[in-house]
Protein backbone atom coordinates (compact mmCIF):
# COMPACT_ATOMS: atom_id res chain seq x y z
CA UNK A 1 0.00 0.00 0.00
CA UNK A 2 1.36 3.48 -0.97
CA UNK A 3 1.80 6.40 1.55
CA UNK A 4 -1.10 8.00 0.00
CA UNK A 5 -3.31 5.37 0.05
CA UNK A 6 -2.04 4.19 4.32
CA UNK A 7 -3.02 7.83 4.42
CA UNK A 8 -6.74 7.72 3.15
CA UNK A 9 -7.22 4.50 5.20
CA UNK A 10 -5.92 5.91 8.13
CA UNK A 11 -8.54 9.01 7.67
CA UNK A 12 -11.36 6.78 6.84
CA UNK A 13 -10.78 4.80 9.85
CA UNK A 14 -11.22 8.37 12.29
CA UNK A 15 -14.25 9.38 10.12
CA UNK A 16 -16.31 5.86 10.01
CA UNK A 17 -15.24 6.26 13.91
CA UNK A 18 -17.07 9.54 13.99
CA UNK A 19 -19.95 8.38 12.12
CA UNK A 20 -20.12 4.37 13.33
CA UNK A 21 -19.88 2.82 9.88
CA UNK A 22 -17.14 0.53 8.28
CA UNK A 23 -14.60 2.63 5.91
CA UNK A 24 -15.59 -0.05 2.81
CA UNK A 25 -19.33 1.91 3.32
CA UNK A 26 -17.87 4.81 2.38
CA UNK A 27 -18.30 5.39 -1.10
CA UNK A 28 -17.00 7.57 -3.34
CA UNK A 29 -20.31 9.60 -4.92
CA UNK A 30 -22.16 9.89 -0.78
CA UNK A 31 -21.58 13.38 0.46
CA UNK A 32 -20.83 13.62 4.12
CA UNK A 33 -23.80 15.13 4.81
CA UNK A 34 -25.82 11.75 3.47
CA UNK A 35 -23.66 10.43 5.81
CA UNK A 36 -24.32 11.61 8.87
CA UNK A 37 -21.32 14.34 9.10
CA UNK A 38 -23.45 17.36 10.34
CA UNK A 39 -21.80 20.36 10.85
CA UNK A 40 -20.46 20.45 14.51
CA UNK A 41 -19.32 16.56 14.18
CA UNK A 42 -17.48 17.56 10.61
CA UNK A 43 -16.09 20.35 12.90
CA UNK A 44 -15.04 18.20 15.47
CA UNK A 45 -13.64 15.08 12.84
CA UNK A 46 -11.68 17.56 10.94
CA UNK A 47 -9.95 18.70 14.08
CA UNK A 48 -9.46 14.83 15.11
CA UNK A 49 -7.64 14.44 11.84
CA UNK A 50 -5.51 17.50 12.41
CA UNK A 51 -4.34 15.66 14.99
CA UNK A 52 -3.70 12.30 13.90
CA UNK A 53 -2.49 12.57 10.62
CA UNK A 54 0.98 13.88 9.08
CA UNK A 55 -0.92 16.74 7.31
CA UNK A 56 -2.41 19.80 8.12
CA UNK A 57 -6.31 19.40 7.73
CA UNK A 58 -8.44 22.72 8.01
CA UNK A 59 -11.59 22.36 9.82
CA UNK A 60 -13.84 23.37 6.28
CA UNK A 61 -12.61 20.31 5.04
CA UNK A 62 -15.48 18.67 4.39
CA UNK A 63 -17.14 21.85 2.71
CA UNK A 64 -14.53 22.08 0.20
CA UNK A 65 -14.59 18.28 0.15
CA UNK A 66 -18.42 17.01 0.00
CA UNK A 67 -18.50 13.74 -1.22
CA UNK A 68 -16.31 10.40 0.06
CA UNK A 69 -14.41 10.68 -3.62
CA UNK A 70 -13.23 14.05 -2.77
CA UNK A 71 -12.20 14.11 -0.16
CA UNK A 72 -9.65 11.13 -1.04
CA UNK A 73 -8.50 13.07 -3.84
CA UNK A 74 -7.88 15.72 -1.69
CA UNK A 75 -5.70 13.56 1.05
CA UNK A 76 -4.42 11.57 -2.21
CA UNK A 77 -2.74 15.55 -3.78
CA UNK A 78 -2.94 17.55 -0.23
CA UNK A 79 -2.07 21.08 -0.72
CA UNK A 80 1.70 22.49 -0.74
CA UNK A 81 3.97 22.38 2.40
CA UNK A 82 3.96 26.04 2.36
CA UNK A 83 0.30 26.52 1.72
CA UNK A 84 -0.62 24.13 4.68
CA UNK A 85 1.45 25.78 6.91
CA UNK A 86 0.17 29.04 6.11
CA UNK A 87 -3.25 28.17 6.42
CA UNK A 88 -2.39 26.22 10.38
CA UNK A 89 -0.49 29.54 10.70
CA UNK A 90 -4.15 31.20 9.93
CA UNK A 91 -6.26 28.91 11.79
CA UNK A 92 -4.24 29.18 14.80
CA UNK A 93 -3.85 33.11 14.82
CA UNK A 94 -5.77 34.11 18.19
CA UNK A 95 -9.11 36.59 17.14
CA UNK A 96 -8.92 40.25 18.10
CA UNK A 97 -11.23 40.98 20.55
CA UNK A 98 -11.89 44.99 19.66
CA UNK A 99 -10.88 47.66 17.66
CA UNK A 100 -11.16 47.68 14.03
CA UNK A 101 -8.53 45.50 13.20
CA UNK A 102 -10.50 42.58 14.87
CA UNK A 103 -10.01 39.04 12.84
CA UNK A 104 -13.60 37.79 11.74
CA UNK A 105 -14.27 34.82 13.41
CA UNK A 106 -16.27 32.09 10.56
CA UNK A 107 -19.67 32.53 11.86
CA UNK A 108 -20.97 30.34 14.60
CA UNK A 109 -23.59 27.94 14.39
CA UNK A 110 -26.38 30.47 16.34
CA UNK A 111 -25.75 32.85 12.85
CA UNK A 112 -26.84 30.09 10.27
CA UNK A 113 -30.58 29.48 9.81
CA UNK A 114 -31.55 26.30 12.00
CA UNK A 115 -33.55 23.43 10.74
CA UNK A 116 -36.29 22.80 12.50
CA UNK A 117 -35.84 19.57 14.81
CA UNK A 118 -38.32 16.96 14.52
CA UNK A 119 -41.81 17.20 16.66
CA UNK A 120 -41.83 14.62 19.74
CA UNK A 121 -44.69 12.19 18.78
CA UNK A 122 -47.20 10.83 21.02
CA UNK A 123 -44.62 7.30 22.10
CA UNK A 124 -41.30 9.47 22.29
CA UNK A 125 -39.58 6.11 21.97
CA UNK A 126 -40.73 6.20 18.25
CA UNK A 127 -37.68 5.83 15.82
CA UNK A 128 -35.08 5.95 18.66
CA UNK A 129 -32.37 3.42 18.29
CA UNK A 130 -32.45 0.81 21.57
CA UNK A 131 -29.79 2.70 24.23
CA UNK A 132 -26.46 0.66 24.15
CA UNK A 133 -26.07 1.80 27.93
CA UNK A 134 -29.00 1.60 30.78
CA UNK A 135 -30.13 5.03 31.19
CA UNK A 136 -29.23 4.96 34.91
CA UNK A 137 -26.63 4.41 36.98
CA UNK A 138 -27.00 4.04 40.91
CA UNK A 139 -23.47 5.86 41.68
CA UNK A 140 -24.17 6.12 45.41
CA UNK A 141 -26.91 4.33 48.08
CA UNK A 142 -29.80 2.55 47.58
CA UNK A 143 -32.97 3.37 46.04
CA UNK A 144 -35.19 1.42 47.96
CA UNK A 145 -34.11 2.98 51.27
CA UNK A 146 -32.79 6.17 50.72
CA UNK A 147 -34.99 8.87 52.18
CA UNK A 148 -33.45 11.26 49.40
CA UNK A 149 -32.98 10.26 45.70
CA UNK A 150 -30.83 12.46 43.97
CA UNK A 151 -31.17 12.60 39.97
CA UNK A 152 -28.17 14.15 38.02
CA UNK A 153 -28.75 14.30 34.02
CA UNK A 154 -25.34 14.56 32.38
CA UNK A 155 -23.25 17.29 30.73
CA UNK A 156 -23.14 17.43 26.48
CA UNK A 157 -20.77 14.23 27.00
CA UNK A 158 -23.91 12.28 27.84
CA UNK A 159 -22.47 10.38 30.29
CA UNK A 160 -23.71 10.02 34.09
CA UNK A 161 -20.73 8.45 35.54
CA UNK A 162 -19.57 11.98 35.12
CA UNK A 163 -20.71 12.06 38.38
CA UNK A 164 -18.89 8.68 39.62
CA UNK A 165 -16.43 10.88 41.63
CA UNK A 166 -18.36 12.85 44.03
CA UNK A 167 -17.31 12.20 47.46
CA UNK A 168 -20.00 10.31 49.62
CA UNK A 169 -23.53 12.37 50.23
CA UNK A 170 -24.70 10.37 52.93
CA UNK A 171 -25.82 7.15 54.40
CA UNK A 172 -29.33 7.86 53.23
CA UNK A 173 -28.94 9.79 50.18
CA UNK A 174 -28.75 7.83 46.97
CA UNK A 175 -27.31 8.86 43.96
CA UNK A 176 -28.22 8.46 40.16
CA UNK A 177 -26.70 9.42 37.45
CA UNK A 178 -28.90 9.48 33.75
CA UNK A 179 -27.29 8.20 30.97
CA UNK A 180 -27.48 9.72 27.20
CA UNK A 181 -29.87 6.86 25.50
CA UNK A 182 -27.73 8.26 22.25
CA UNK A 183 -24.48 7.56 24.49
CA UNK A 184 -22.02 5.78 21.87
CA UNK A 185 -24.49 6.32 19.00
CA UNK A 186 -24.48 9.87 18.60
CA UNK A 187 -25.27 10.31 14.86
CA UNK A 188 -28.60 8.94 16.20
CA UNK A 189 -29.01 12.01 18.09
CA UNK A 190 -31.49 14.46 16.33
CA UNK A 191 -34.33 15.67 18.82
CA UNK A 192 -34.23 18.30 21.35
CA UNK A 193 -33.76 18.69 24.59
CA UNK A 194 -37.94 18.79 25.88
CA UNK A 195 -37.48 15.21 23.57
CA UNK A 196 -34.73 14.32 25.61
CA UNK A 197 -36.51 14.58 29.08
CA UNK A 198 -39.44 12.83 27.89
CA UNK A 199 -36.83 9.87 27.29
CA UNK A 200 -35.84 10.11 31.09
CA UNK A 201 -38.98 10.87 32.83
CA UNK A 202 -40.22 7.50 33.20
CA UNK A 203 -36.94 6.29 34.14
CA UNK A 204 -36.56 8.62 37.11
CA UNK A 205 -40.45 8.10 38.21
CA UNK A 206 -39.34 4.35 38.57
CA UNK A 207 -36.64 5.01 40.66
CA UNK A 208 -38.19 7.29 42.83
CA UNK A 209 -39.36 6.01 46.40
CA UNK A 210 -42.77 6.34 46.61
CA UNK A 211 -43.97 9.99 48.45
CA UNK A 212 -40.71 11.24 48.84
CA UNK A 213 -40.00 14.85 46.66
CA UNK A 214 -37.99 14.85 43.89
CA UNK A 215 -34.35 16.25 43.43
CA UNK A 216 -33.20 17.07 40.23
CA UNK A 217 -29.67 18.09 38.86
CA UNK A 218 -27.58 18.46 36.41
CA UNK A 219 -24.07 19.94 34.94
CA UNK A 220 -23.85 22.42 32.08
CA UNK A 221 -26.68 20.92 29.73
CA UNK A 222 -27.51 18.96 32.16
CA UNK A 223 -29.29 21.39 34.05
CA UNK A 224 -31.37 22.36 30.86
CA UNK A 225 -32.51 18.19 31.01
CA UNK A 226 -33.41 19.05 34.68
CA UNK A 227 -35.35 22.18 34.47
CA UNK A 228 -37.43 20.08 31.50
CA UNK A 229 -37.82 16.63 33.93
CA UNK A 230 -39.05 19.03 36.50
CA UNK A 231 -41.64 20.61 33.97
CA UNK A 232 -42.61 17.36 33.39
CA UNK A 233 -43.64 16.12 36.93
CA UNK A 234 -44.77 19.16 38.13
CA UNK A 235 -47.57 18.40 35.33
CA UNK A 236 -48.20 15.03 36.45
CA UNK A 237 -48.53 16.07 40.26
CA UNK A 238 -45.26 15.10 41.07
CA UNK A 239 -43.47 17.59 43.50
CA UNK A 240 -40.17 18.85 42.63
CA UNK A 241 -38.51 20.20 45.83
CA UNK A 242 -34.79 20.82 44.78
CA UNK A 243 -33.20 21.98 41.51
CA UNK A 244 -28.85 21.74 41.81
CA UNK A 245 -27.31 23.81 38.50
CA UNK A 246 -24.03 22.80 38.33
CA UNK A 247 -22.12 25.46 36.08
CA UNK A 248 -25.26 25.41 33.45
CA UNK A 249 -25.04 28.92 31.46
CA UNK A 250 -28.92 29.12 31.47
CA UNK A 251 -29.83 29.48 27.54
CA UNK A 252 -32.03 32.71 27.82
CA UNK A 253 -28.67 34.61 28.43
CA UNK A 254 -26.22 32.36 26.37
CA UNK A 255 -25.97 31.22 22.72
CA UNK A 256 -25.38 27.61 21.87
CA UNK A 257 -21.03 26.89 22.24
CA UNK A 258 -20.40 27.68 18.45
CA UNK A 259 -19.28 24.91 16.37
CA UNK A 260 -15.74 26.54 15.75
CA UNK A 261 -14.77 26.32 19.50
CA UNK A 262 -15.64 22.70 19.78
CA UNK A 263 -13.18 22.36 16.85
CA UNK A 264 -10.62 24.65 18.95
CA UNK A 265 -11.22 22.80 21.83
CA UNK A 266 -10.70 19.33 20.52
CA UNK A 267 -7.75 20.89 18.93
CA UNK A 268 -5.89 22.06 21.81
CA UNK A 269 -7.11 19.17 24.15
CA UNK A 270 -9.54 20.96 26.24
CA UNK A 271 -12.62 19.27 25.83
CA UNK A 272 -13.34 16.77 28.33
CA UNK A 273 -9.42 16.11 28.65
CA UNK A 274 -8.35 14.75 31.83
CA UNK A 275 -4.58 15.22 32.72
CA UNK A 276 -2.53 13.70 29.57
CA UNK A 277 -5.71 11.92 27.83
CA UNK A 278 -7.46 13.64 25.12
CA UNK A 279 -11.25 13.33 25.18
CA UNK A 280 -12.45 9.92 23.43
CA UNK A 281 -13.89 10.09 20.01
CA UNK A 282 -17.64 9.21 21.92
CA UNK A 283 -17.48 12.18 23.99
CA UNK A 284 -16.88 14.80 20.99
CA UNK A 285 -18.75 12.88 18.83
CA UNK A 286 -22.17 13.23 21.84
CA UNK A 287 -20.85 17.00 22.85
CA UNK A 288 -21.25 18.09 19.50
CA UNK A 289 -24.75 16.55 18.72
CA UNK A 290 -25.81 18.11 22.04
CA UNK A 291 -24.82 21.41 21.38
CA UNK A 292 -26.74 21.26 17.99
CA UNK A 293 -29.80 20.45 20.18
CA UNK A 294 -29.21 23.11 22.78
CA UNK A 295 -28.94 25.68 19.22
CA UNK A 296 -32.53 25.05 18.94
CA UNK A 297 -33.78 24.79 22.93
CA UNK A 298 -35.50 28.17 24.19
CA UNK A 299 -37.23 27.29 27.84
CA UNK A 300 -40.10 29.17 28.83
CA UNK A 301 -40.55 29.53 32.86
CA UNK A 302 -42.17 27.36 35.17
CA UNK A 303 -45.34 28.17 36.78
CA UNK A 304 -45.20 29.69 39.93
CA UNK A 305 -47.30 27.33 41.52
CA UNK A 306 -45.04 24.22 40.39
CA UNK A 307 -41.72 26.05 41.59
CA UNK A 308 -39.16 23.71 42.97
CA UNK A 309 -38.91 25.30 46.72
CA UNK A 310 -34.93 25.12 46.44
CA UNK A 311 -32.37 26.57 43.53
CA UNK A 312 -28.83 25.41 44.31
CA UNK A 313 -26.63 26.89 41.89
CA UNK A 314 -22.41 25.78 42.18
CA UNK A 315 -20.01 28.05 39.60
CA UNK A 316 -16.62 27.70 39.27
CA UNK A 317 -14.49 30.70 38.63
CA UNK A 318 -11.54 30.12 36.22
CA UNK A 319 -11.75 29.79 32.67
CA UNK A 320 -10.60 27.27 30.76
CA UNK A 321 -7.40 29.08 29.68
CA UNK A 322 -5.75 32.00 31.69
CA UNK A 323 -5.38 34.05 28.49
CA UNK A 324 -7.05 33.88 25.68
CA UNK A 325 -5.35 35.69 23.24
CA UNK A 326 -1.94 33.34 24.85
CA UNK A 327 -3.45 30.14 24.37
CA UNK A 328 -3.87 30.25 20.33
CA UNK A 329 -7.43 29.53 20.21
CA UNK A 330 -9.21 31.05 17.37
CA UNK A 331 -12.58 32.03 18.74
CA UNK A 332 -14.79 35.22 18.66
CA UNK A 333 -14.58 36.69 22.31
CA UNK A 334 -17.92 38.46 21.14
CA UNK A 335 -19.69 35.49 21.96
CA UNK A 336 -21.30 35.43 26.12
CA UNK A 337 -21.18 31.62 25.81
CA UNK A 338 -17.07 31.16 24.94
CA UNK A 339 -16.07 33.83 27.11
CA UNK A 340 -18.17 32.16 29.80
CA UNK A 341 -15.99 29.01 29.15
CA UNK A 342 -13.20 30.23 28.47
CA UNK A 343 -12.18 33.11 30.87
CA UNK A 344 -12.06 33.70 34.69
CA UNK A 345 -15.40 35.03 36.01
CA UNK A 346 -16.16 36.54 38.83
CA UNK A 347 -19.23 35.38 40.88
CA UNK A 348 -21.87 34.51 39.09
CA UNK A 349 -25.52 34.33 40.96
CA UNK A 350 -28.87 33.43 38.95
CA UNK A 351 -27.86 34.62 34.89
CA UNK A 352 -30.86 34.40 33.68
CA UNK A 353 -32.15 31.27 35.67
CA UNK A 354 -34.49 33.82 38.04
CA UNK A 355 -36.96 34.78 34.51
CA UNK A 356 -37.14 30.56 34.04
CA UNK A 357 -37.07 29.73 38.25
CA UNK A 358 -39.12 33.22 39.83
CA UNK A 359 -39.99 32.92 42.84
CA UNK A 360 -37.55 29.84 43.94
CA UNK A 361 -35.13 30.01 47.16
CA UNK A 362 -31.80 30.35 45.67
CA UNK A 363 -28.15 29.68 47.08
CA UNK A 364 -24.94 30.21 45.47
CA UNK A 365 -21.82 28.17 45.92
CA UNK A 366 -18.08 28.47 44.15
CA UNK A 367 -15.98 25.42 42.74
CA UNK A 368 -12.09 25.43 42.25
CA UNK A 369 -11.38 24.27 38.71
CA UNK A 370 -12.90 25.10 35.58
CA UNK A 371 -16.05 24.20 33.39
CA UNK A 372 -14.77 20.78 32.82
CA UNK A 373 -13.01 20.02 35.95
CA UNK A 374 -16.00 20.98 38.49
CA UNK A 375 -17.23 17.05 39.03
CA UNK A 376 -13.62 15.68 39.28
CA UNK A 377 -11.39 15.48 42.20
CA UNK A 378 -9.61 17.44 44.07
CA UNK A 379 -12.52 20.09 42.79
CA UNK A 380 -15.30 18.09 43.93
CA UNK A 381 -14.54 18.24 47.43
CA UNK A 382 -13.31 21.31 47.63
CA UNK A 383 -16.22 24.47 47.68
CA UNK A 384 -16.14 28.19 48.77
CA UNK A 385 -19.69 29.04 49.50
CA UNK A 386 -20.79 32.81 49.56
CA UNK A 387 -21.11 32.75 53.30
CA UNK A 388 -17.21 31.82 53.27
CA UNK A 389 -17.41 27.85 54.48
CA UNK A 390 -15.36 25.52 53.34
CA UNK A 391 -16.83 22.41 52.38
CA UNK A 392 -17.63 20.19 49.29
CA UNK A 393 -20.64 18.74 46.89
CA UNK A 394 -21.91 16.68 49.93
CA UNK A 395 -22.14 20.24 51.63
CA UNK A 396 -24.19 21.27 49.10
CA UNK A 397 -26.56 18.57 48.70
CA UNK A 398 -26.29 17.92 52.99
CA UNK A 399 -28.89 20.68 53.68
CA UNK A 400 -31.57 18.70 51.45
CA UNK A 401 -32.25 16.11 53.84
Amino acid sequence: MSTADELVARALEIIGEAISLEPDDLQDHETWKFLGLGDLLATATAADLDQSLDLHVPADVFDTCPTVGDFKAYLRNPPSASSSSAAANGATKPAATNGSNATPAPPTASATKLEPLPPIPANPWEGIPKPKVPLAVILQGKPETATTTIFLFPDGSGAGTAYGSLPLLGENICLVGLNSPFLRQASSFTCSIEHMARLWVDEVRRLQPPGKKFVLGGWSAGGYYAFEVAKLLDREGERVERLILIDSPCRLEFEALPSQVVGELTRKGLMGASGERKAPEWLIQHFTSTVLSVEHYMPTPLPKAQMPKYVNFMWVREGLVKSVAESGLNVDLSVKVTRFLLEPRGELKTVGWEKLLPGARYKYDYVTGNHFQITQPPHVSFLLSREGEVGGFADVVGGIV
